[in-house]
Parts: structure tokens; C-alpha cells; sequence
């Protein structure tokens, strides 16, 4: 059904999905026609995700990205989810089996290379949606509300980031030096990150050695203010799933939503801090009307780039495949 060269294809094309901090956590083992999705636990956020909720997401969305590569070559795929706990720190978890079949093509699957995050900021035209509505996000598209989501981001990055150990790990995933034994093949780098080069060598300054200095002079809400650059999006999206489901089932849906952007000619930035943060977590979704039932997964500005895409940090497939 799949030989070597399709499979090793369809993972690399599946790891252009979106992970975490862009820690690349999904592993890939091959057995005849079963194929099998491991968390690799050991390289997630031990402060940022204490809980492994982060690294199931990123996983979810690579196992949505291997089914719609499999699609591709006519082959489709019988997704068992395990249930495991992606907590850090336990080595390879077993989170998916995908049984293999011959199937049909899943015309998604031309999005993989197109889509890609945009952190700076978007053009002023107006997004043409020509319809597009899912039931598992809400569209924010006017002003007042856009302003209310980017006042309310910045106020939960500040807290996230008035903890030490989270500012360290963020900059520990930063490849802010080219010459990082890591710089193109994880973590965030200059140009994913829109900084320059000046920006980026006092970034891991500011953020850790000095913090502290600059937070008694009031500096570092400037640091991590984004409100600007927020209201250049025409469009914020509320991503949210029924509680019941699992951050693996989530990461499937929030892959398709971010290639369904880019069918658009849209591209995006998660707004993570509010969904993270369980005030503003809480208060958007009251503000929106997002029930009880359903979790509040991620907040994502979408709009027009006005530049190239940023060149992907991607593991080799001698790190992803076992």
C-alpha cells in the first residue's frame, strides 16, 4: 500500500504543520500499512505546558496533515486515537494508528505548503471570505471587538510572561543567533519572528537578564505590546471545540482551519495568551457567547502578509521517523 518513498514524502509534507513554539514534537513509525504517531515528550515546553496540552495540539494537527498527505496518493486513513497522557518528560507516547486503504484525494492537502504563520503586520484591504463559516470558530471582524481581543491579548501576554521561567524557555526556543546549532531545523527564528538582527540580540536581554530592571521602570508592557500590529488583521478568529473532545481532535480541526485561510490567500498568528490565560480565556468567551460546552483552544489574526513567507525551521526526517 505505501512503500518507503510515499511514506517519508507524506511525513515530510505533514510536518509543514504548525506546532508550538514550533517544537516539532510528532514521530513517525512504519509498520506494513499501520502507521504510528509518537509524542516525543522530551522536547516540549516543561513551563509553557506543564500539562502536555501544547504538545498533543501540535500533534494533532501533524496527524491531520499525514492524512491529508496520504490522500495525495489515493491512499486514505483509519485514525485509532490512544488517549495518551502527553505530559513532558515521559519520552515516546504513543497518541495515534493510522490503519491504511486505498481512498480518495482530500484537495486540501495543496494548502500544506502554502499556509504559513505571519507575525508582522497585514494588508489594509478588506478579506474576502466568500462565505467561508465553521461551525467551530467564531469570525471577530469588527472594529470595537478587534481592539477588545488586542487590548485583552496584551494584558495576558504581560502576565504569562511576569514568569521568570517562561521567559527563559521562550527564549531558549528562540533562534535568535544564525550560527544556533538548531537555527533551521526547530524552535522560532529571526524571520519567523520578524526581528532584526539588533532586535534579536537584545531580545534575550531584555526578556532575562534585565526584566526585572525594566519592569520597575514600567518598559516591558512595551516589550510585548503587539496591540498595533494586532489591529492590522481584518479578521481575528475564535477557535473553539466541544469539551469533550481531546487536544489531538483539535489540532486536526485547527490544521484545516489555518489551510482553509490560506485557500483565502490569508495567512495567520496565534494570539495564544488570551486562550492560555484563564481570565481572558473566561472572558472571551463570554464576550463572544462561546457556551459552557465548548472549550476556548486558540485565537488566531488573519490577513493579507505583505511579505514573503518566513523560510520553515524543520526537523530533518532522521529526528522524526523511528
Amino acid at each position: 500500500m505505501i512503500n518507503v518513498d510515499v511514506f517519508e514524502t507524506c511525513v515530510a509534507r505533514a510536518a509543514l504543520a504548525p506546532t508550538v513554539h514550533n517544537t516539532q514534537p510528532a514521530r513517525w513509525v512504519r509498520d506494513e500499512n499501520v502507521l504510528s504517531l509518537f509524542c516525543d515528550t522530551n522536547v516540549g515546553l516543561t513551563v509553557g505546558d506543564t500539562t502536555g496540552r501544547d504538545a498533543a495540539l501540535s500533534c494533532g494537527a501533524v496527524l491531520e496533515g499525514m492524512v491529508l498527505a496520504l490522500s495525495a496518493h489515493q491512499i486514505t486513513a483509519d485514525v485509532t486515537l490512544t488517549g495518551a497522557d502527553t505530559a513532558p518528560n515521559q519520552g515516546l507516547v504513543a497518541v495515534a494508528h493510522l490503519e491504511l486503504s486505498s481512498g480518495g484525494e482530500d484537495g486540501l492537502h495543496q494548502q500544506l505548503e502554502n499556509r504559513f504563520t505571519w507575525r508582522g503586520a497585514f494588508a489594509p484591504d478588506p478579506v474576502k471570505l466568500f462565505g467561508w463559516t465553521r461551525a467551530d470558530a467564531r469570525f471577530v471582524l469588527d472594529e470595537p471587538s478587534r481592539t477588545w481581543l488586542a487590548e485583552r491579548n496584551d494584558w495576558a501576554s504581560f502576565q504569562i510572561m511576569q514568569h521568570a521561567g517562561f521567559r527563559e524557555e521562550l527564549v531558549d526556543w528562540m533562534r535568535l543567533r544564525d550560527t544556533h546549532p538548531r537555527a533551521g531545523l526547530d524552535g522560532m527564528d529571526r524571520a519567523s519572528m520578524q526581528m532584526s538582527a539588533n532586535e534579536a540580540r537584545m531580545a534575550s536581554l531584555a526578556l532575562v537578564k534585565f526584566w526585572r530592571f525594566l519592569n520597575i521602570f514600567g518598559f516591558t508592557k512595551g516589550l510585548v505590546s503587539e496591540v498595533d500590529v494586532t489591529l492590522t488583521a481584518p479578521l481575528i478568529a475564535l477557535f473553539h471545540i466541544d469539551k469533550s473532545e481531546s487536544q489531538i481532535v483539535a489540532g486536526r480541526a485547527y490544521l484545516r482551519l489555518c489551510l482553509e485561510a490560506s485557500m483565502l490567500g490569508l495567512a495567520g498568528w496565534p494570539m495564544a495568551a488570551l486562550s492560555d490565560n484563564p481570565t481572558t480565556n473566561a472572558q472571551v468567551c463570554e464576550h463572544f457567547g462561546i457556551g459552557p460546552d465548548r472549550r476556548l483552544v486558540q485565537v488566531i489574526r488573519f490577513g493579507q502578509p505583505t511579505g514573503e513567507a518566513p523560510k520553515r525551521a524543520r526537523r530533518p526526517l532522521s529526528e522524526v521517523i523511528r
